[in-house]
């Protein structure tokens, strides 16, 4: 009975060390370049659809964004140059070969830029089960028609 009682007392702190959680923060900004298809109805009303990329760096180099690049689809709907609909889907590909996903809102002025927050929904490998959420930003550029170049930042937290 007392080797039973033992072998359970092994187990139980053997699986508990295997379950550790490892959590951090991020703060990542880089410049991207967005595909767009828009439906304009003048006066500032139109709808927007856009595909693109951003490369990103963290201001902490051992963050698990650092170095990684960020593709995301979505859209938003302007009236009278104002949004506040904006939504999409964000995946990570991460320096390691990873991925994490991501899904957002965000409010803003068109031509312009916008913020608004994000949940991390997952990823793969040992990022799988990861979960966070956080706040970012977005400052619209300059650029050739059909193509919407941004800087983004974002900053969050995370536990996997």
């Amino acid at each position: 009975m007392k080797k039973f009682i033992l072998n359970l007392i092994f187990i139980f702190f053997t699986s508990y060390s295997l379950a550790e959680t490892t959590s951090g923060k991020f703060n990542t900004s880089g410049t991207g370049g967005w595909l767009t298809n828009v439906m304009n109805a003048g006066n500032g009303n139109m709808s927007v659809t856009y595909d693109g990329q951003v490369g990103l760096t963290d201001k902490n180099p051992d963050s698990i964004f650092h170095k990684s690049t960020m593709h995301c689809i979505g859209g938003l709907t302007l009236q009278a140059g104002k949004f506040e609909d904006e939504t999409g889907m964000c995946t990570f590909y991460l320096f390691d070969g990873e991925k994490v996903f991501m899904n957002y809102k965000g409010k803003g002025t068109g031509g312009v830029g916008g913020s608004g927050t994000f949940v991390i929904i997952g990823g793969t490998g040992k990022y799988e089960k990861i979960t966070g959420k956080g706040f970012s930003s977005r400052q619209n550029l300059k650029g050739r028609s059909g193509v919407a170049s941004t800087i983004n930042q974002m900053n969050g937290e995370y536990t996997y």
